[in-house]
């Protein structure tokens, strides 16, 4: 009997392991000079420095408006869409207590500070699995750089929950994690989010370790956020009938294209190079993939499996639930319908790639095949990056939050009993009353 509980763990160690060299004792230094780095970034670029003073989408017009309206424990336990946004509806709750100028501020900060805290877990829990320091460094940084992530849901709260997937992934895999911490992160973020159900082999895994908290703590709060879609009501974005050749198209252009080009790149590229461009996106990214596959051990190997099954459920998983017309790959603007849709499969698809990347092969032919696509990447994504700082899409031109205010406060001083107020994207308002705007 003690020989056959013994293997189920043994496996498990083998797949989830722990690191095996002690954390340096001024890692912390480092940790906290990255995380105020990661935050500063992602507020001054020009997409995220808009944010500071245009409040986004349901950020109003919904976790705000509910926050002002709506006692706070109710609030909380309230679904939308069809499932429960815990972490934003938490955000909006003591954001209402600033004063309401700086409500996008403090959403636009609330979220870049939450994004880097998924890049700090990600580069602690990746010390398990890649070798390569700098290599753990740049897979943690793309939370932070990636282009797909600082478009449509850069620094707002409404769609943090695709960073949060990434991060609870990462948090499960991390076996010397803070328990206390780490476990009230993965339960935010599986009561945050719709898409969790993915993760839930993880953590039955790691119930099969010690240090459970953490796997326990997610657990039952993905039955919480079950059973709250499984009685919710939701609104389907159409009725359209899905097409499993766009599925699978839009797929292919929403990550692995999206990941190397960037979304606002592809409306450039794939109406002149059609599918030749994702022949090519796929194929940069296999060779790495196959790598980290061969070369690999097994708890890296199991690490590239999860990462990129992860990936392909994510996608197609979103698009054929939220399958409309407008997602269709001739669409205009490819994939700028529903961007969003990129951010956690991309994450996941680097994350099997850098497995690869992080190889050794023994023989020197094999080394060449793995550091040309370490270059070859590294050149793509850097390309990226810069491309996208000269987007003007990326910054919010629409009423600013101020003025939205000021007109408010104008409305309740001609005798209005009630203030609406404007935000992004255009059309998104909320009204609250008077008296929340004096």
């Amino acid at each position: 009997m003690a020989v056959t509980t013994q293997r189920p763990g043994e496996l498990a160690d083998s797949l989830v392991p722990l690191p095996d060299e002690p954390r340096h004792e001024l890692a912390w230094l480092g940790l906290l000079s990255a995380f105020v780095a990661s935050v500063v970034f992602l507020l001054v670029i020009p997409a995220g420095w808009s944010r500071l003073d245009h409040l986004w989408a349901e950020d109003g017009a919904r976790f705000m408006v509910d926050a002002v309206r709506s006692p706070a424990l109710e609030n909380l336990v309230d679904p939308y869409g069809g499932y429960l946004h815990a972490l934003p509806r938490l955000v909006a709750q003591l954001v209402a207590v600033l004063p309401l100028e700086w409500t996008a501020a403090g959403f636009a900060v609330s979220a870049a500070v939450l994004r880097a805290l998924v890049a700090l877990i990600t580069f602690s829990a990746s010390e398990a699995y890649l070798r390569s320091t700098p290599m753990r460094f740049a897979l943690s940084a793309l939370v932070i750089v990636l282009p797909a992530g600082n478009s449509e849901t850069l620094n707002n709260m409404a769609n943090l929950h695709w960073f949060l997937l990434y991060g609870a992934f990462w948090a499960l895999l991390w076996r010397n994690a803070p328990r206390v911490p780490v476990a009230l992160f993965v339960a935010l973020a599986a009561l945050s989010s719709p898409l969790v159900f993915v993760l839930a082999p993880i953590a039955l895994l790691r119930l099969l370790q010690p240090r459970k908290e953490v796997p326990i703590a997610f657990l039952a709060a993905l039955v919480v956020q079950g059973l709250t879609m499984l009685f919710a009501s939701r609104t389907p974005y159409s009725h359209d009938e899905v097409d499993p050749v766009q599925v699978l198209l839009a797929s292919l252009l929403r990550v692995p294209v999206v990941a190397f080009t960037g979304s606002e790149r592809v409306s450039q590229f794939y109406p002149s190079h059609g599918n030749l461009l994702i022949l090519g996106a796929l194929l940069v990214a296999a060779v790495p993939i196959a790598a980290g596959l061969w070369f690999g051990n097994r708890a890296a190997r199991a690490l590239a499996l999860a990462a990129g099954a992860c990936s392909v459920i994510v996608i197609v998983a979103c698009l054929v639930l939220n399958w409309t017309q407008v997602l269709q790959v001739q669409a205009p603007e490819v994939v700028m319908t529903s961007q969003r849709y990129s951010i956690a499969p991309c994450l996941f698809l680097f994350t099997a790639i850098f497995v690869g990347l992080d190889a050794t092969p023994a023989k020197t032919w094999q080394r060449l095949v793995v550091g040309g696509s370490r270059y070859l990447i590294g050149i793509l994504v850097v390309v990226s990056i810069i491309t996208q700082f000269r987007e003007p899409k990326t910054v919010l031109t629409g009423i600013p939050w101020d003025e939205s205010l000021a007109r408010a406060r104008a409305e309740c001083a001609a005798g209005a009993t009630e203030a609406r107020l404007e935000h992004e994207p255009q059309d998104w308002f909320f009204v609250v009353p008077c008296e929340s705007v004096r």
